[in-house]
């Protein structure tokens, strides 16, 4: 069975996803006081709006996917929301409870390495549904955000945590 797959709402979340992105990582920048540890998180905030401008072009080129689905529309988008909402990185009320643990480098770059890791589950999830022409795309964001959890465990080297 074929279902329409509205590819906005998708790119929606991961624009979203992107954002808060940013957002931990800087909030994780403004908390830190080792300046290695500064640079490393401005990079990580610097790496989320790449992404979320590259996003915002795929909306920008109107996005709808058709797909041969066992389950409806309304299915798919609970799964995504259940992952963006499962807050891959910390809303900005979440980052002011995590503020004593962020500015403890090594517990942030802990916290870092999980959320890339979901973001990579939700961008592997969401490579399946975009047009074959687009794959390259997510998948270059999926090795990119593969290459950040490489990073922050070169940066844990680095900072000695």
């Amino acid at each position: 069975m074929t279902q329409k797959f509205s590819g906005s709402e998708l790119l929606q979340m991961a624009i979203q996803l992107e954002k808060e992105g940013k957002e931990f990582y800087t909030a994780v920048m403004e908390s830190v006081k080792d300046p290695k540890a500064k640079e490393i998180f401005q990079f990580l905030a610097n790496e989320e709006v790449k992404h979320e401008e590259i996003f915002r072009e795929m909306l920008s080129k109107g996005q709808d996917v058709m797909l041969s689905l066992p389950y409806d529309d309304y299915e798919m988008l609970l799964y995504f929301k259940s992952l963006v909402d499962r807050k891959i990185f910390p809303g900005s009320s979440d980052v002011k409870d995590l503020k004593k643990e962020m500015s403890d480098p090594a517990a942030a770059l802990r916290i870092a390495i999980s959320f890339e890791k979901d973001a990579i589950l939700f961008f592997s999830e969401m490579k399946n549904l975009v047009k074959t022409e687009e794959q390259d795309v997510i998948e270059s964001i999926i090795e990119e955000e593969r290459r950040h959890i490489y990073k922050i465990l070169e940066f844990k080297k680095i900072l000695g945590v």
